[in-house]
Parts: C-alpha cells; structure tokens; sequence
C-alpha cells in the first residue's frame, strides 16, 4: 500500500500538467479556413472567362482540379505531370495513343503545345485558327507555295490528317492513294488524259505530286524528270495502250543511258560508287519528280545513310566536319565515280582547298603533314571528339610525331601551354611565316600573353633582353627544371650575360650576401623596374628589408646620417662586392670627404682644429643614427665627452 500511494499521486499529477497544457493550447478560428486560388487570382479569371471556349474547371472556378496551391511562393504547380493530368478527365482521347502514327506533341504529353489549358477564342482550346496552328511547329514555306492543294487551302489540314493519331502514316485517315481518291477519280477519262493516257490509279501520286503545295503547276514536285515535264512517258516507258504500260522499256542503267550517254563514259573511272557500279541508279535518284536536287530520292544526308548506316552513329561526335553537318557528303565525294579512293572529288590538300583558303596553308614555313598534302594525319574528314575534327586530343596529336620533345618536356617547370596542352598558342598547325611555325616573330610572340609585363616597367629601366624580345636568352620556351622555366638557376642565369661580374666579385674580398648566394633577384626586377638599376623597391626599403635590426634602430634614433634618411645607401656602400668590409666605398675619411669638406673651418672648429684628413671618422661617429646630434657614439670617452681633447691631444 505504501509504494500505489505515490503512484497514484504522480500519475494525478501529470493530468493536472497535461490539463493546464490542453486549456492554454490556442483553439484555430474556425474563419481561418484555406484560401481557394481564385480568392487571390480574380482578374486572371476574370479574363480568362471573356474568352468564347473556357475550360470546364476554369469555367466552374475549380482551379485546384489542375494546380496545387503554391503559397507565399509563386508558381504554376501542376498536380501531376501534364500528359496524365489531361487524361485524368479526357479517358476517351487516351485510347488514341494506341494507334499505329501518333503526332508526337501527344506521343510526348504536350497537350497544350495545341490546346489552351484555361480558355481560347477557337473551338477545342486550340491555340490558333486553322492551318495557323500546324505553323507553329510546321515551317509555314512549304504549304503556302504559288499551287497549293484545294483541301489545304480550302479546308486545312484535317481534310487529310488526323489530329491526334491514326493507323496511317503521316496521321492520314486511310491509305494514301485512297486518301487521293475521295477527291480524284482516277478511271474518269479527264484524269487518264492528264497522265499521258496512262493508267496510274495504282500508282502512288506522291512519287510526283506533292500533297501540299508546289511551285510547278498540278503540285508536281521541284524538280522533275524531262520526260516527265514534257509529258514524253514513252520515251522510258511501254505506250500507254500496251499490256506493259507501266513498267520501263529496259532494266537499270541501261534505260538511262539511252539518254544520259556522256554520263555512262564520265562513269568510267578507277572508283566508282557501287549503285552505279550494279546499274542501280534509282537507288538515288527519282526517276519521276522529287523535291530534292539532281532528283535525288530523299535530302542528301538521308539518302547517303540509308546504304551507309554504320557511318551515321559514327558522326554523332561533339565536332563535326561542316559539310557532314550540313547533310552535304557531296562536297567532297562524287556520288557516281572518281580516280580517287573513297570517290573524293580531289586527291590531298586540293580536295581541301576547295573549301579552306589556300594562303592559309602556303606560307614560307609549312607543316610536314601539309606539306605531304595529307591533312587527314591530324584531322578526321568526318567527326571527332576533339576541336577542329583532330583525330586526339591537341598535345598528344602532336607527340605521335614529335616523340623526342615529349621527353624533352617532362621538366619540373613546364610553359603552361605546354602543360595544358595547347602548343597552338605558339605554333601555327598548318604553315607561318616564322621559323618553327610560330604564329608571330620570336621578339613579339610571347607578349601575346605576356604584353601586361611590359606594360607594368614602360617608361623605367627594362632589362635589355626584355625590352628586345630575346625571352629565350634567359628562358626555355618549352620546360625546365627550373624556377620559372629558366636555363640556368639563379645568377648562373645572370652570368651568361653579365660575365664580368662573376670576375670582379672573385677579385674583391667581400661579396654583398644575396649576390654570394646567386640571388639577383632579391634586389632586381628581371625584366625591368620604374625603379633605376631595375630594383624591386626604393633603395632605401630594399636594404632595410634584410637589414631589419638596422632599421629598428634608425627608428628609434633622433638622429639620422643624411645618406640613411635619404635611403641612397650606395653614397657610401656598394652593391655587388667590394675590398672594404661592410662593402664601403672608401676607408676611413676618404669615404667621408664624398660629402664633407675636411678643410671646412666649421670642420676644423667642430674637431678643435686636430687634423682628421687620415683619422677614421667611424671611430668617434654611428654611420646610420643615434641620438647625439653629432652622429656619435653612445659610450664616449669623459675628456671627449666634455670636449677636452687638449688634456690628451
């Protein structure tokens, strides 16, 4: 009993906690109800609704039939996606996917590529009037030529097709002789005699006629065969009153021959295309009219593709041969005979030339692939995965020749276009007027990506060889394994030119350290500076950027030695050697008398007249600062410290 009791009181307890949490909870009013999308979109459906056909859920203001609520956020969010959406309520028009030909805005779900999904002013939400809608995606030029077809012009479209699918193709809705029929009976004697007197009701009428529109007269096609123009069906044909009408008075090529003789001898040559070769010419080319040149059966990529199927995936590559992208293998094969391999219209570089500017490729230096007339040793005449239709990727196209500078490359420091392989910024692929293909003169080429260097020093001291375009006297234009693709490291680099420095520093017996060391550029700029003696700062900073206890202690001084203020530190030091510790100019007061004049009578007062022309003024004087005015030192002898000189002196 004694252990249920402060259960029970817990468990009371926590009602009671439970209760107050329920009581203070805020009770939702019950006019906070969800917004509909047409208690914020009125005047959209507003306008929708002045439209002559309105959608049922536009029209019934059930906008939530087709969109989700999107909130704060804007947007048009379909429930579902767009195909299913529409066949949600239109079950009926879902069958019609089942057909054989399907358009393909609806094999695609685009039902509203055509239709209005809120409200349109033409019957079926469609987007436009009539024939104006197929013109959407259709291009409009072939339907609207000087003859067009009566059902087109008359009724559009859908006197013939079917919008949606159909079990014939091209969305037809019968066979196309029988779609042909309705309108044109092919037994009345008028429409006999129109065709020559022969009997062609079998035959297919869009092998001639177009169904659309024509410039020639009775929709016949573009481009038509002579007989045919002329009305002359006899001349390939049986007579029309023959058993045999309609079949041609000789098999293959000889029947075209009859006619094209100059042809069959221009045929004869050492590559001939193989549909010429078995007499097939209508393989290619319509024997009645076609809407394409030189009557070919179909566009000229296609028809090449139909026999070349293997060849058409293997183009589907990111660059492609302009012509093969055009749908032009005429360009640079002939499509019946050649004396060269492949049918090529030319051999070499002249079949090149047809279409790329000879100057390009004839200039004083010319690249041995060129030169062999054999671009396709680094192009493919097809397609590529690479710029430029090159057979690989630009550096490794060029090593499959140049295998000694591949080795020669492998340095530690690499020119980047080396390096990102692109030997083109410097050297032309095809032919320069430059020795080694260089797209420009040596003393120009490299400012091509490096002019902002030149730019950065114009108007001060620019290193000679700098200045005259000579980088590679101090540079590897290809690699090395040195800082910055250098020849040498460091003053070895220097000592190539500047000889007479290495031999004057072995005959002095102190060398400043950084020149010791061979590291020139610690105080030089290599290629030029607005600083003279080409310095990478003001003399001054630059010396006290290494001789940094020196300048704490010039900062803390008073007084500083005039040359030291000034920062032209070479009044008294060399830079590169000298036979004087600390690289003095001079010993004692013959370095000082530069600036000061010992036979001065302020100088011989301030030194109470004791002769100082040979003393050595660093034994009394600081040669950077100090906090006596006088420039001396900190510890000073009592009696001088006093200016007593006479009690020793």
């Amino acid at each position: 009993m004694k252990n249920i009791k402060p259960a029970i009181l817990c468990l009371l307890l926590i009602a009671m906690i439970i209760g107050s949490i329920v009581s203070c909870e805020k009770r939702i009013s019950p006019l906070l109800v969800k917004k509909k999308c047409i208690d914020c979109h009125k005047k959209e459906a507003n306008e929708f609704k002045k439209a002559k056909v309105v959608h049922g859920p536009v029209d019934s203001n059930e906008c939530e039939s087709c969109h989700r609520p999107h909130g704060v956020i804007g947007g048009a969010y379909l429930k579902i996606s767009e195909d299913k959406l529409c066949y949600s309520c239109h079950k009926e028009s879902k069958r019609l996917l089942d057909k054989k030909h399907v358009h393909s805005q609806a094999k695609n779900g685009k039902c509203i590529s055509c239709h209005n999904p809120h409200s349109s002013g033409n019957n079926d939400l469609l987007r436009e009037k009539g024939n104006n809608l197929c013109f959407i995606c259709h291009k409009k030029d072939s339907y609207t030529r000087n003859t067009q077809h009566a059902p087109l012009s008359d009724k559009g479209c859908l006197a013939c097709h079917d919008a949606h699918s159909s079990d014939y193709e091209r969305q037809l809705f019968d066979t196309k002789n029988n779609v042909c029929s309705k309108c044109h009976d092919s037994g009345e004697p008028g429409f006999i005699e129109g065709h020559a007197g022969y009997k062609v009701g079998d035959s297919n009428c869009v092998s001639c006629h177009t169904s659309h529109s024509s410039s020639n007269l009775k929709l016949l096609r573009e481009f038509i065969h002579v007989p045919l123009d002329k009305k002359e069906c006899s001349a390939c044909h049986h007579p029309p009153e023959s058993a045999q009408a309609l079949k041609p008075r000789q098999e293959g090529a000889k029947l075209c021959y009859g006619c094209h003789t100059k042809d069959k001898v221009a045929f004869k040559k050492a590559h001939t295309h193989s549909p010429v070769q078995d007499g097939n010419c209508l393989s290619c080319h319509s024997p009645h009219a076609t809407d394409n040149a030189y009557q070919a059966r179909m566009p000229e990529s296609r028809l090449c593709y139909s026999c070349h199927k293997e060849t058409e995936s293997l183009f589907k590559k990111p660059h492609v041969h302009k012509p093969i992208k055009e749908g032009r293998c005429t360009a640079c094969h002939d499509p019946h005979a050649s004396n060269n391999d492949y049918e090529l219209k030319d051999s070499g570089k002249a079949l090149c030339f047809r279409c790329h500017k000879k100057g390009e490729f004839e200039r004083s230096n010319i690249h041995d692939p060129v030169m062999k007339e054999d671009c396709v040793i680094c192009h493919d005449p097809h397609a590529s995965n690479h710029k430029f239709e090159l057979k690989k990727a630009e550096v490794e196209l060029c090593y499959n020749c140049h295998q000694k500078e591949k080795m020669l490359f492998d340095r530690v420091n690499v020119h980047t276009p080396i390096r990102i392989g692109r030997c083109v910024v410097c050297h032309s692929p095809h032919s320069a007027t430059s020795d080694k293909l260089l797209i420009q003169k040596k003393n120009r080429l490299c400012l091509n990506c490096h002019q902002q260097m030149l730019d950065e020093v114009r108007g001060g001291t620019v290193h000679e060889s700098f200045a005259r375009g000579r980088c590679l006297t101090c540079h590897d234009e290809h690699a090395s394994d040195n800082d910055f693709q250098l020849i040498e490291t460091g003053a070895e680099n220097c000592y190539r030119c500047h000889v007479e420095m290495r031999t004057s520093a072995k005959s002095n017996k102190y060398n400043h350290a950084p020149f010791k060391e061979g590291e020139c550029t610690m105080c030089h700029n290599p290629h030029g500076s607005k600083i003279k003696g080409q310095l990478n700062r003001p003399l001054g900073s630059l010396c006290l950027s290494c001789h940094t206890d020196l300048a704490v202690h010039m900062k803390k001084d008073k007084f500083k030695h005039a040359p030291a203020k000034k920062g032209v530190c070479l009044e008294c030091h060399l830079p590169h050697y000298a036979d004087i510790e600390s690289l003095l100019a001079g010993k004692g007061a013959s370095l000082c008398k530069g600036c000061h004049n010992l036979k001065d009578h302020a100088m011989a007062d301030a030194h109470s007249a004791i002769p100082i022309a040979s003393a050595d003024c660093m034994g009394c004087h600081e040669t950077h600062s100090s906090e006596n005015e006088a420039l001396m030192h900190k510890v000073m002898h009592p009696p001088f410290k006093d200016g007593n000189c006479k009690k020793c002196h």
